[in-house]
């Protein structure tokens, strides 16, 4: 008879080998792919690393804009998405009326992937956010893949509410073991975070 061998980088199943639900992430590229789709206004890949798992993540921030008859841009989900995510990583601009990306002194940046390796990657490198990592079914077949919401958290337990809150109102879908789409919210959902 012998002892089993298990050598001690692998991770137990209860240790941080846990790759999906509230993850610490922090920000490692920009992709600004909005050139690549007609109907997208902006769509902005976010690759995103966690201790807890080997492979990247990515976070996409994307959609069109909702506009005003003469054009101009309104409030609406991109727009929520767009602002969370630069208040995250401290950038001052955003969007004008027209939807151009300005900075924060109304100047149109002209590449926006380089505006953001340029000024904000370097100060993000050791910054931990928290993302939430779900899997998600295909919109059309059956297979499912790891989701990450477009939103970071910077305080673990306010964004534990932020998810559990979502969750209440089925904005988000996961896929559980048994395949069943359903909204799981955890003891403490009654402590959303607004």
């Amino acid at each position: 008879m012998s002892e089993r061998f298990r050598p001690d980088d692998i991770d137990s199943s209860t240790g941080s080998g846990n790759y999906l639900g509230i993850i610490p992430v922090t920000i490692t590229s920009f992709d600004d792919r909005t050139n690549e789709f007609d109907w997208a206004d902006m769509f902005i890949d976010v690759t995103l690393t966690s201790p807890n798992s080997q492979y990247p993540y990515t976070m996409s921030i994307l959609g069109s804009y909702d506009k005003e008859p003469n054009g101009d841009i309104k409030s609406c989900t991109l727009l929520r998405r767009a602002y969370g995510f630069f208040d995250a990583i401290g950038f001052k601009g955003g969007p004008d009326k027209t939807g151009k990306l300005v900075d924060e002194n109304g100047v149109e940046i002209a590449n926006f992937e380089k505006h953001l390796y340029d000024n904000h990657l370097s100060q993000l490198a050791n910054k931990t956010f928290y993302a939430y990592a779900y899997k998600e079914k295909a919109k059309v077949g059956d297979k499912t893949y790891t989701k990450i919401y477009p939103k970071l958290g910077t305080d673990e337990k306010d964004f534990e509410g932020y998810v559990n809150f979502l969750k209440s109102k089925n904005l988000i879908k996961e896929v559980t073991e048994t395949g069943n789409v359903v909204p799981t919210v955890t003891a403490n959902s009654d402590s959303a975070p607004f």
